[in-house]
């Protein structure tokens, strides 16, 4: 009995640049072709038919390339802070969360100081007045400082002296913790899971990206610890989720991940911070406070790690997000491959202030981008937090999508969730209304950071990422075009994600992404 062949009857962005077809033909989950005009009759008698509602449309599957999807699960198992306006808000949903609380260490996330009132972070003895001797861990937005209480503090074996760990006049921690002592902190956090808690969190996460229209998602996850297990349960999850997942282990351990059978290395690992935490690595001081951010590597070390790991065929991806952490991700990645970079397809997340000379060894060594284009809208702009870090020359040089895409640099997009959440829609609105008016780009383009240009970042631009001929027939539904739609992609629903022409999630319910 011959496979029967599916058509899908409307509008469909075959690829994110070229004017909509009205039906896609396609079976076995590879799309056959696609075409003009109402479909021939003997398709429509032989096929089952798939009619999108008017207005709407299909578009290739949506990604967001960079997401922690055990963290964003974990916020739905943590407290959240994010709603908070002063300091006894942030306190009074940590005493609320308490209530009835018997783990080993209550998680507070999305705290972000600049929305309060007063910016600060709780301090160790406002915890502990809330909390006593159950261990509180808050976790900034941005994923790279901390505020701990003391029994949290004593339970992580940091002392005093040690590196980040912010103290006061007499020399006794504050709880605040930033740098190496907020990295052991948010190890020690993980470390205190449960398998069932991490499964839970996993699924949680999958669940968030479906609700977006995100149907493959890049996975950042793991340590260097060689007794972390994040990367092998992720690998076996794997396949127990509604999304594809493309697994990008955080750890520079080399032979640990041929021995997986993974072909990219890196992840999220850190070379710098961030403007928040004003960890990230800068030229010169921040514009708000004394110093200029940190670099986790010496050249050496990290020349070393991406040769050796080149050298066994895999990709490295490394976090980036100052100047000076952008220069040295280039330098060491040329150092270590030399004419080879290009097919390598090396990538760097972030590269939110690069200069001049490191876009344009960027786009020579053919390095990917990946980036983030809701920072903007959470902290660009005008009096932002970015204006305040960074004085109102670097934040206008921050995120230049434009001028990237001008010179040829591919770039895909991500949330970096949990810092914000998974929204393929939103950011792609936050790229064509970036907050500096030359860094703009266009709704195609923008369409296209979050299917092919994604694809691309991960070699997996035959696979997904456009709907030609060849390809899977993945895609996500919209209720209208978000290429041409009054209001923006922000303004655009979600009606359904298909993976491989199956209708992944049923009973999804249409979302507004504004």
């Amino acid at each position: 009995m011959p496979e029967m062949r599916a058509l899908l009857i409307g509008s469909v962005r075959v690829t994110p640049d070229q004017p909509p077809s009205d039906w896609l033909l396609f079976s076995a989950g590879r799309v056959e072709r696609a075409g003009s005009g109402d479909p021939p009759r003997e398709l429509v008698d032989m096929c089952d038919v798939i009619r999108l509602p008017a207005g709407a449309v299909a578009v290739p599957v949506l990604h967001d390339a960079h997401v922690h999807l055990l963290g964003t699960g974990l916020m739905d198992l943590g407290v959240d802070v994010s709603a908070a306006s002063g300091i006894d808000e942030v306190l009074a949903l940590i005493e609320e969360g308490l209530r009835g609380f018997d783990g080993p260490l209550l998680r507070a996330h999305s705290f972000d100081p600049g929305t309060l009132t007063v910016s600060r972070y709780p301090t160790m003895r406002e915890l502990d007045a809330v909390a006593g001797q159950t261990p509180v861990f808050v976790r900034r937005r941005d994923g790279h400082s901390s505020a701990v209480n003391r029994a949290a503090f004593d339970l992580i074996g940091l002392r005093s002296h040690a590196d980040g760990v912010e103290t006061d006049e007499t020399g006794g921690p504050t709880g605040t913790l930033r740098g190496r002592a907020h990295t052991t902190a948010a190890a020690t956090s993980a470390d205190l899971l449960t398998r069932s808690e991490r499964v839970r969190a996993l699924h949680l996460g999958a669940e968030s990206a479906l609700r977006a229209g995100a149907g493959v998602v890049h996975v950042l996850t793991g340590r260097d610890d060689p007794e972390d297990r994040e990367i092998e349960l992720a690998l076996e999850v794997a396949d127990e989720l509604p999304i594809d997942v493309v697994i990008y282990p955080q750890t520079t351990d080399v032979d640990r991940v041929a021995a997986l059978g993974l072909p990219r290395i890196g992840g999220c690992i850190l070379l710098d911070g961030s403007f928040g935490s004003r960890t990230a690595a800068l030229s010169t001081p921040y514009s708000d406070a004394a110093g200029s951010g940190c670099l986790y590597f010496d050249d050496d070390t990290l020349t070393s790690f991406v040769r050796r790991a080149h050298a066994r065929g895999m990709q490295v991806s490394l976090h980036a997000i100052g100047d000076r952490g952008i220069r040295q991700a280039v330098r060491c990645i040329t150092e270590a491959v030399g004419s080879e970079g290009v097919a390598a397809r090396h990538r760097i997340e972030h590269c939110e202030l690069p200069d001049a000379a490191a876009l344009a060894a960027i786009a020579r060594e053919g390095i990917g981008l990946c980036v983030q284009p809701a920072f903007e809208r959470y902290w660009g702009g005008p009096g932002g937090m970015y204006e305040r870090r960074l004085g109102e020359e670097r934040m206008r040089a921050t995120n230049p999508y434009r001028t990237m895409l001008d010179a040829g640099i591919p770039i895909g997009g991500g949330s970096d969730s949990y810092v914000t959440p998974i929204d393929p829609l939103g950011g792609m609105a936050a790229a064509v209304d970036h907050p500096t008016a030359r860094h703009r780009i266009e709704p195609a383009e923008a369409l296209d950071l979050f299917t092919r240009g994604a694809a691309w970042l991960a070699f997996d631009e035959h696979r997904v990422g456009t709907l030609l001929p060849g390809s899977e027939a993945s895609f996500t539904v919209l209720d209208r075009d978000p290429v041409v739609a009054e209001g923006g992609a922000g303004s655009v629903a979600v009606l359904g994600v298909y993976l491989r022409g199956v209708r992944t999630a049923p009973s999804l319910e249409s979302r507004n992404s504004s």
